[in-house]
Protein backbone atom coordinates (compact mmCIF):
# COMPACT_ATOMS: atom_id res chain seq x y z
CA UNK A 1 0.00 0.00 0.00
CA UNK A 2 1.45 3.30 -1.37
CA UNK A 3 2.10 6.31 0.93
CA UNK A 4 -0.44 9.31 0.20
CA UNK A 5 0.55 12.85 0.43
CA UNK A 6 -1.48 15.14 1.96
CA UNK A 7 -1.23 18.90 1.66
CA UNK A 8 -2.98 21.49 3.86
CA UNK A 9 -3.61 24.87 2.53
CA UNK A 10 -2.92 27.49 5.60
CA UNK A 11 -3.66 31.06 5.20
CA UNK A 12 -0.53 33.68 6.60
CA UNK A 13 0.21 33.08 10.22
CA UNK A 14 2.06 35.00 12.46
CA UNK A 15 3.11 33.83 15.77
CA UNK A 16 3.54 36.02 18.69
CA UNK A 17 5.66 35.42 21.54
CA UNK A 18 5.52 37.35 24.96
CA UNK A 19 8.32 37.52 26.74
CA UNK A 20 10.14 39.46 29.89
CA UNK A 21 12.92 38.38 31.86
CA UNK A 22 13.07 34.99 29.59
CA UNK A 23 16.72 34.71 29.14
CA UNK A 24 16.72 31.09 30.73
CA UNK A 25 14.61 29.21 27.93
CA UNK A 26 13.56 31.76 25.12
CA UNK A 27 16.56 30.73 22.94
CA UNK A 28 15.57 27.15 23.08
CA UNK A 29 11.71 28.00 22.30
CA UNK A 30 12.24 30.44 19.33
CA UNK A 31 14.87 27.97 18.04
CA UNK A 32 12.31 24.75 18.08
CA UNK A 33 10.07 27.26 16.10
CA UNK A 34 12.65 28.22 13.30
CA UNK A 35 13.57 24.39 12.85
CA UNK A 36 10.25 23.31 13.06
CA UNK A 37 9.81 23.95 9.60
CA UNK A 38 6.15 25.73 10.24
CA UNK A 39 5.51 28.12 8.00
CA UNK A 40 4.87 31.46 9.88
CA UNK A 41 6.35 34.74 10.63
CA UNK A 42 7.75 34.67 14.57
CA UNK A 43 7.38 37.76 16.30
CA UNK A 44 8.89 37.79 20.17
CA UNK A 45 7.94 41.54 22.02
CA UNK A 46 10.42 42.07 25.01
CA UNK A 47 8.00 43.58 27.30
CA UNK A 48 10.94 45.54 28.74
CA UNK A 49 13.06 42.67 29.87
CA UNK A 50 16.32 43.86 32.37
CA UNK A 51 17.98 40.57 31.82
CA UNK A 52 20.19 39.14 28.65
CA UNK A 53 16.56 38.48 27.00
CA UNK A 54 17.57 41.35 23.84
CA UNK A 55 21.23 39.62 23.56
CA UNK A 56 19.35 36.01 23.30
CA UNK A 57 17.22 37.60 20.08
CA UNK A 58 20.29 39.60 18.35
CA UNK A 59 21.56 36.10 17.82
CA UNK A 60 18.50 35.29 15.95
CA UNK A 61 19.05 38.18 13.73
CA UNK A 62 16.82 38.74 10.56
CA UNK A 63 15.13 35.17 11.06
CA UNK A 64 12.98 36.79 13.81
CA UNK A 65 11.14 40.06 14.36
CA UNK A 66 11.80 41.79 17.62
CA UNK A 67 9.39 44.49 18.91
CA UNK A 68 10.43 46.31 22.44
CA UNK A 69 8.70 48.23 25.08
CA UNK A 70 10.75 50.88 27.20
CA UNK A 71 9.25 49.52 30.51
CA UNK A 72 7.48 46.63 31.44
CA UNK A 73 3.87 46.76 30.64
CA UNK A 74 2.25 43.24 31.38
CA UNK A 75 1.62 39.72 29.04
CA UNK A 76 -1.58 41.73 27.76
CA UNK A 77 0.28 44.50 26.66
CA UNK A 78 2.87 42.76 24.86
CA UNK A 79 0.39 40.03 23.05
CA UNK A 80 -1.75 43.53 21.73
CA UNK A 81 1.33 45.08 20.49
CA UNK A 82 2.17 41.37 18.62
CA UNK A 83 -1.47 41.36 17.18
CA UNK A 84 -1.09 45.13 15.97
CA UNK A 85 2.33 44.32 14.27
CA UNK A 86 1.36 40.72 13.19
CA UNK A 87 1.10 40.42 9.11
CA UNK A 88 -0.63 36.87 9.91
CA UNK A 89 -4.76 35.96 9.23
CA UNK A 90 -4.17 33.94 12.21
CA UNK A 91 -2.08 34.38 15.23
CA UNK A 92 -0.87 31.91 17.49
CA UNK A 93 0.39 32.92 20.80
CA UNK A 94 3.60 30.60 22.44
CA UNK A 95 4.94 31.24 26.16
CA UNK A 96 8.54 31.97 26.20
CA UNK A 97 9.78 28.97 28.17
CA UNK A 98 8.40 25.57 26.38
CA UNK A 99 10.42 22.63 25.81
CA UNK A 100 9.69 20.07 22.63
CA UNK A 101 7.93 22.35 20.86
CA UNK A 102 6.80 20.81 16.83
CA UNK A 103 5.44 21.85 13.96
CA UNK A 104 2.58 19.09 14.88
CA UNK A 105 2.04 21.04 17.59
CA UNK A 106 1.10 24.19 15.94
CA UNK A 107 -0.57 23.00 13.34
CA UNK A 108 -3.12 21.12 15.81
CA UNK A 109 -3.45 24.87 17.00
CA UNK A 110 -4.22 26.28 13.33
CA UNK A 111 -6.00 23.49 12.06
CA UNK A 112 -9.75 24.04 14.16
CA UNK A 113 -9.58 27.63 12.65
CA UNK A 114 -9.05 26.75 9.34
CA UNK A 115 -10.63 23.63 8.57
CA UNK A 116 -13.34 23.75 11.61
CA UNK A 117 -16.02 26.34 12.92
CA UNK A 118 -14.09 27.29 15.37
CA UNK A 119 -12.68 30.98 16.17
CA UNK A 120 -10.31 30.34 19.55
CA UNK A 121 -8.14 27.56 20.03
CA UNK A 122 -7.18 26.58 23.50
CA UNK A 123 -3.56 24.18 23.68
CA UNK A 124 -3.06 21.67 26.24
CA UNK A 125 0.91 20.50 26.73
CA UNK A 126 0.74 16.85 27.73
CA UNK A 127 3.80 15.69 29.29
CA UNK A 128 4.18 12.00 29.05
CA UNK A 129 4.68 11.35 32.67
CA UNK A 130 1.85 12.83 33.88
CA UNK A 131 -1.60 11.48 34.38
CA UNK A 132 -4.76 13.13 32.21
CA UNK A 133 -6.30 13.98 34.94
CA UNK A 134 -3.43 16.69 35.67
CA UNK A 135 -3.07 17.83 32.68
CA UNK A 136 -6.42 19.13 32.08
CA UNK A 137 -7.98 20.90 34.92
CA UNK A 138 -8.56 24.56 33.68
CA UNK A 139 -7.58 24.88 30.07
CA UNK A 140 -8.26 29.24 30.54
CA UNK A 141 -5.05 29.53 31.30
CA UNK A 142 -2.83 28.29 29.03
CA UNK A 143 -0.30 30.34 26.93
CA UNK A 144 -0.81 28.22 23.65
CA UNK A 145 -3.20 29.65 21.94
CA UNK A 146 -4.57 30.55 18.58
CA UNK A 147 -7.55 33.30 17.15
CA UNK A 148 -7.67 34.70 13.60
CA UNK A 149 -6.55 38.15 14.14
CA UNK A 150 -9.22 40.28 12.95
CA UNK A 151 -11.12 39.29 15.79
CA UNK A 152 -8.75 40.35 18.18
CA UNK A 153 -8.57 43.55 16.70
CA UNK A 154 -11.44 45.24 18.46
CA UNK A 155 -9.98 43.74 21.67
CA UNK A 156 -6.71 45.09 21.62
CA UNK A 157 -7.37 48.45 23.67
CA UNK A 158 -8.95 46.16 26.94
CA UNK A 159 -6.11 43.31 26.49
CA UNK A 160 -3.49 46.16 27.31
CA UNK A 161 -4.50 46.83 30.75
CA UNK A 162 -4.95 43.03 31.98
CA UNK A 163 -1.61 41.66 32.34
CA UNK A 164 -1.73 38.12 33.12
CA UNK A 165 -5.50 38.08 33.20
CA UNK A 166 -5.28 38.35 29.39
CA UNK A 167 -6.21 34.58 28.92
CA UNK A 168 -9.32 34.49 31.47
CA UNK A 169 -10.41 37.93 29.37
CA UNK A 170 -9.90 36.17 25.73
CA UNK A 171 -11.81 32.70 27.28
CA UNK A 172 -15.16 35.20 27.83
CA UNK A 173 -15.09 37.31 24.87
CA UNK A 174 -15.29 33.77 22.42
CA UNK A 175 -18.50 32.09 22.63
CA UNK A 176 -18.06 27.93 24.07
CA UNK A 177 -19.19 26.55 20.85
CA UNK A 178 -16.43 28.47 19.03
CA UNK A 179 -13.71 27.12 21.24
CA UNK A 180 -11.97 24.20 20.65
CA UNK A 181 -9.41 22.44 22.73
CA UNK A 182 -6.34 20.71 21.38
CA UNK A 183 -3.77 18.44 23.73
CA UNK A 184 -0.38 19.30 22.60
CA UNK A 185 1.85 15.99 23.09
CA UNK A 186 4.86 16.09 24.34
CA UNK A 187 4.98 19.52 24.96
CA UNK A 188 6.76 20.56 28.47
CA UNK A 189 5.40 24.05 29.90
CA UNK A 190 8.24 24.77 32.35
CA UNK A 191 6.59 26.51 35.70
CA UNK A 192 8.19 29.15 37.07
CA UNK A 193 9.87 26.78 39.85
CA UNK A 194 11.69 25.39 37.73
CA UNK A 195 13.06 28.50 35.99
CA UNK A 196 13.21 30.55 38.36
CA UNK A 197 14.81 31.42 42.12
CA UNK A 198 12.13 30.42 44.80
CA UNK A 199 11.91 33.98 45.43
CA UNK A 200 11.54 35.24 41.91
CA UNK A 201 9.03 32.48 40.98
CA UNK A 202 6.95 33.70 44.61
CA UNK A 203 6.78 37.48 42.94
CA UNK A 204 5.69 35.96 40.04
CA UNK A 205 2.80 33.72 41.04
CA UNK A 206 1.58 36.68 43.05
CA UNK A 207 1.80 38.92 40.19
CA UNK A 208 -0.12 36.91 38.05
CA UNK A 209 -2.51 36.07 40.94
CA UNK A 210 -3.61 39.61 41.28
CA UNK A 211 -4.01 40.28 37.55
CA UNK A 212 -5.89 37.45 37.43
CA UNK A 213 -8.26 38.55 40.18
CA UNK A 214 -8.81 41.68 38.73
CA UNK A 215 -9.58 40.63 35.08
CA UNK A 216 -12.29 38.37 37.32
CA UNK A 217 -13.87 41.29 38.97
CA UNK A 218 -13.36 43.20 35.97
CA UNK A 219 -15.67 40.46 33.73
CA UNK A 220 -18.57 40.62 36.63
CA UNK A 221 -18.30 44.76 36.36
CA UNK A 222 -16.46 44.86 40.10
CA UNK A 223 -13.63 46.57 38.92
CA UNK A 224 -13.40 50.16 39.88
CA UNK A 225 -10.76 52.95 38.65
CA UNK A 226 -9.27 52.81 42.05
CA UNK A 227 -8.42 48.86 42.19
CA UNK A 228 -6.89 48.93 38.92
CA UNK A 229 -4.69 51.49 39.52
CA UNK A 230 -3.56 49.73 43.11
CA UNK A 231 -2.92 46.10 41.08
CA UNK A 232 -1.07 48.43 38.04
CA UNK A 233 1.21 49.40 40.95
CA UNK A 234 1.70 46.53 42.79
CA UNK A 235 2.30 44.66 39.17
CA UNK A 236 5.09 47.21 38.24
CA UNK A 237 6.68 45.98 42.11
CA UNK A 238 6.80 42.25 41.99
CA UNK A 239 7.84 42.61 38.04
CA UNK A 240 11.02 43.67 39.23
CA UNK A 241 11.65 40.90 41.17
CA UNK A 242 10.65 38.03 39.15
CA UNK A 243 12.53 36.39 35.93
CA UNK A 244 14.52 33.71 35.03
CA UNK A 245 17.44 32.00 36.44
CA UNK A 246 20.80 33.45 34.34
CA UNK A 247 22.80 30.57 32.41
CA UNK A 248 26.57 30.87 31.54
CA UNK A 249 27.60 33.14 29.40
CA UNK A 250 28.21 30.13 27.12
CA UNK A 251 24.88 28.78 27.22
CA UNK A 252 23.31 30.07 24.35
CA UNK A 253 23.67 29.18 21.50
CA UNK A 254 23.15 25.93 22.28
CA UNK A 255 20.51 22.89 20.96
CA UNK A 256 17.25 22.83 22.32
CA UNK A 257 16.98 19.92 24.57
CA UNK A 258 15.03 18.58 27.61
CA UNK A 259 17.32 18.71 30.31
CA UNK A 260 16.54 16.34 32.78
CA UNK A 261 15.75 18.79 35.92
CA UNK A 262 13.38 20.50 33.72
CA UNK A 263 10.86 17.89 33.60
CA UNK A 264 10.91 16.89 37.52
CA UNK A 265 8.23 18.03 39.48
CA UNK A 266 8.44 21.13 40.86
CA UNK A 267 8.19 21.82 44.93
CA UNK A 268 5.68 23.44 46.67
CA UNK A 269 3.81 26.17 44.81
CA UNK A 270 1.16 28.18 47.18
CA UNK A 271 0.79 30.59 44.63
CA UNK A 272 0.31 28.39 41.77
CA UNK A 273 -2.21 26.81 43.74
CA UNK A 274 -4.14 30.39 43.75
CA UNK A 275 -3.74 30.61 40.13
CA UNK A 276 -5.44 27.47 39.65
CA UNK A 277 -8.50 28.26 42.12
CA UNK A 278 -8.49 31.18 40.85
CA UNK A 279 -8.97 29.69 36.67
CA UNK A 280 -11.38 27.37 38.60
CA UNK A 281 -13.68 30.20 39.86
CA UNK A 282 -13.05 31.63 35.82
CA UNK A 283 -14.18 27.90 34.38
CA UNK A 284 -17.42 28.03 36.92
CA UNK A 285 -18.50 31.79 36.35
CA UNK A 286 -17.51 31.81 32.56
CA UNK A 287 -17.68 28.30 30.88
CA UNK A 288 -20.06 25.80 32.59
CA UNK A 289 -22.78 28.54 33.86
CA UNK A 290 -24.54 30.36 30.62
CA UNK A 291 -24.24 33.57 31.52
CA UNK A 292 -23.43 34.53 28.08
CA UNK A 293 -24.96 37.88 28.07
CA UNK A 294 -23.57 39.69 31.15
CA UNK A 295 -20.17 39.14 29.49
CA UNK A 296 -20.68 39.12 25.59
CA UNK A 297 -20.42 42.03 23.64
CA UNK A 298 -21.99 42.76 20.00
CA UNK A 299 -18.19 41.70 18.66
CA UNK A 300 -18.61 38.43 20.79
CA UNK A 301 -22.31 37.63 18.82
CA UNK A 302 -21.00 38.66 15.52
CA UNK A 303 -18.58 34.79 16.25
CA UNK A 304 -21.56 32.91 16.43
Amino acid sequence: MGTTRLEIGLPPISVIIAAYNEQAYLGSTVASILESGFPCELLVVDDGSTDRTPQVLEAFGERIRVLRHPLNRGKGAAMASGVRAAAGEIVVFCDAHLLGLRQDHLLSLVLPLVQGSARAVLGVSVPEQAPLLRIIPYPVLTGQRAYFREDLMPLLDEMELLGYGVETFLFTRFPREKTAVVFLPGLVHLEKPQTSSPSAAAAGYLRESLEIAETLARVQGLAPARLTAWRQRASAFLARRSGTRALSSDAWPRPPSLPTQALQRPGPRPFRTVTDRLSKVALRHIFYIGRKESHESSSDRSLR
